[in-house]
């Protein structure tokens, strides 16, 4: 059976076949297989609840206001040429980059106060990036010395200097699932960038299969790291595996384009490293994120939200302003745009994993803390809409901005439907079709304790918005009924 046909069997409904296809072909997604085990599976339908996740990247890099680790790769890219206030050649400015371990001291490191913002933003689980492509490790790695525990790191006589372990128990503490997330590149390491030979991109400068001992040194290498990382940092729910290039060369999409430039064969032995994991942290949900099979349990379109369900788990990564690491003077999204973001992921079946990036002392920006603060304050209104649901699967009317449903047996064991329609803070009224409204049903906004009327007519019911003057945020219509509910477009 071809890919194609697979997926188009996940779809539900016919009606937004196409825009399915256009979505899948955007993001290029491998063929999708669900995990067979148990634990795994089970955990992953837990995690389909969560919705709303903190990513975070931080590394000695935030001390120049850069992007991370890409500028000493050497490839021809416009954002992330590297400055020459930092090194007038390219060799220079690498000596330079990894010269930032000397210097990196973030003495303001606070992660309870980054766990407690994620809680109060309703946030529900962390992925926070134990090591990116340049190879320096924010935990206590015993395999280099490229780590911020470094003697060579100023912040390693600090108590909290291994900086994984404090920012999963802080984030455990406040009830959060954690996350490692996991460069398979590694452009320090010797065995992946041997210098030998200068680096021609972002993928290994040398045949793994021409020089089979080196490679295998460099996945044991990599093997090793994860083990640490899945031992000694208590229960991880998570393992976030960016790289993408990373692969066996057999799952190469040549439709796409980074894709396309790949033509060495980087196998690091998935199975191996996802059994040891497993065994340590069992029901472990992996993401190797772009590759497809067993080894990627949920998909995470980058930057940008598909234009509908994607029939398989998924999860929108997406930063807060317009860098994932720290830049000076960043711009924010604003709270309204966060919320809607959210409702178009929430409403098209996915999560929101929102990136916040603290800065080279250790902090957040206060405008971050601002704008997480105002996202919780709108969940703990319309959260029901969020958390526990699934994309509706009927359409919601044409004036909404979604909707999604969620069903639970009461405590008389009868089954109780919700659909939740998100509306523009500026709707006076919504149209629907009378199936939603059939039998005995309620309906009422989130955070009002007052039914709504409707004005019912042969097909159509109309639901008169009250104003709220004081917000323009978006808001949720709830339409509770005994029997399924779905809906027309209208």
């Amino acid at each position: 059976m071809s890919p194609l046909v697979i997926l188009i069997r996940m779809l539900r409904h016919t009606t937004v076949l196409c825009l399915f296809l256009i979505s899948t072909l955007a993001i290029a997604q491998a063929p999708y297989v669900a995990p067979t085990d148990t634990a795994v599976a089970s955990k992953l339908e837990r995690w389909k609840d969560l919705k709303f996740g903190l990513l975070m990247h931080w590394g000695p890099y935030s001390q120049w206001g850069v992007v991370e680790s890409w500028s000493i790769c050497p490839e021809d890219e416009d954002w992330c040429k590297r400055r020459p206030e930092h090194g007038a050649t390219y060799n220079e400015y690498v000596k330079n980059y990894e010269a930032l371990q000397t210097t990196f001291n973030p003495v303001k490191f606070d992660p309870d106060k980054w766990a407690k913002a994620a809680k109060d933003a309703g946030m529900k689980y962390v992925v926070f990036t134990t090591k990116h492509h340049d190879g320096f490790c924010m935990f206590d790695t015993k395999t280099t010395d490229y780590r911020i525990t470094s003697p060579q790191t100023p912040f390693h006589n600090s108590p909290r200097a291994n900086v994984t372990k404090e920012i999963f128990t802080a984030f455990r503490t406040q009830g959060l699932w954690t996350g490692a997330y996991f460069s398979k590149p590694d452009w320090h390491s010797p065995d992946y960038w041997w210098p030998y030979f200068p680096p021609k991109d972002r993928s290994v400068n040398y045949l793994p299969t021409k020089h089979p001992e080196r490679w295998q040194a460099f996945k044991d290498h990599t093997y090793a790291q994860i083990e640490e990382l899945m031992t000694g940092y208590g229960p991880v729910d998570i393992l976030w595996l960016d790289g993408g290039w990373v692969r066996p060369l057999s799952t190469i999409d040549t439709s796409v384009s980074w894709q396309k430039a790949i033509t060495i064969e980087q196998d690091i032995d998935m199975p191996r490293i996802a059994t040891m994991a497993r065994k340590h942290q069992p029901g472990l949900l992996v993401v190797d994120r772009t590759v497809g099979g067993e080894y990627e349990n949920y998909v995470t379109p980058e930057g940008h939200v598909p234009d509908a369900d994607l029939g398989v788990p998924w999860e929108t990564c997406m930063p807060m302003g317009t860098s994932w690491s720290w830049v000076p003077n960043e711009q924010y999204k604003t709270t309204d745009e966060i919320i809607r973001t959210l409702v178009s992921v929430v409403t098209r079946g996915g999560s929101l994993l929102l990136n916040v990036a603290p800065g080279p002392d250790g902090q957040l920006d206060s405008t971050a803390y601002v704008r997480l603060k105002e996202v919780g304050e709108w969940l703990k209104v319309n959260g029901e809409a969020v958390y526990g649901t699934r994309a509706s699967k009927y359409n919601a009317p044409a004036a909404s901005l979604g909707a999604s449903e969620s069903s639970k047996t009461t405590k008389g064991g009868k089954e109780q439907h919700f659909m939740y329609i998100f509306l523009d803070g500026s709707a006076t009224e919504i149209r629907m079709d009378m199936h939603a409204l059939r039998g005995k049903t309620e309906v009422k906004l989130l955070g009002s304790t007052s039914p709504l009327k409707v004005q019912k007519t042969v097909d159509t019911g109309v639901v008169q918005i009250p104003a709220d003057p004081g917000s323009a945020r978006v808001r949720v219509l709830r339409i509770s009924a005994r029997l399924p509910i779905g809906m027309k477009k209208l």
